[in-house]
């Protein structure tokens, strides 16, 4: 029986990079879908593309961080698209069939699930701010990061990620029908 010990991948390798990645896109994806197994589909189809696509040594940086989440996120949008496309065909077949049933309201106790109408409500607001304006809001609300790591990542002075990333939520508080208070 041979054993194999788990090396630590060298850098700037695809293997590195997926090491790096990895769980961090599974758990933002996963807020998308609301799916752990297609997380799983999209986070491996993006690190495909990864390898098919990107020019150049796989280097951690900001540059590799903004692509994997854009691809990610992309292809987490389209996916809840066809979710909601594909729902719909489902409940009009049954309609026409006299067999739909309107979906059960949770009752106390149950897991709450985001609707994937409201998910694709916020990935509209999301895509009508700026590609700065999103990267900042999504490194600070999805990855958690602080505005010194966001500061980093970006290449902006944390002065600037904090007002970016002020004027970017009362955006899309306005987009998702909120209060604007100025």
């Amino acid at each position: 029986m041979l054993f194999y010990r788990r090396h630590k991948p060298s850098p700037n390798t695809l293997e590195a990079i997926l090491a790096t990645y990895e769980s961090r896109l599974l758990s933002y994806v996963t807020r998308i879908t609301g799916n752990p197994s297609a997380a799983e589909d999209i986070v491996q189809d993006t690190f495909i593309k990864l390898s098919a696509d990107w020019d150049g040594d796989f280097v951690d940086g900001p540059a590799m961080n903004s692509w994997l989440h854009k691809v990610a996120h992309g292809k987490a949008v389209d996916w809840v698209r066809r979710e909601i496309r594909l729902n719909k065909l489902h409940e009009d077949h049954q309609k026409e069939r006299g067999e739909y049933e309107p979906p059960a309201t949770q009752q106390g106790g149950g897991e709450s699930r985001t609707s994937p109408e409201l998910v694709l409500k916020l990935e509209e607001a999301l895509m009508r701010l700026s590609d700065k304006e999103r990267e900042v809001v999504l490194l600070k609300v999805y990855e958690e990061m602080s505005y010194k790591e966001i500061s980093v990542a970006t290449g902006l002075s944390e002065t600037n990620v904090g007002f970016i990333l002020h004027s970017a939520m009362k955006k899309l508080a306005t987009s998702l029908g909120g209060k604007n208070n100025e």
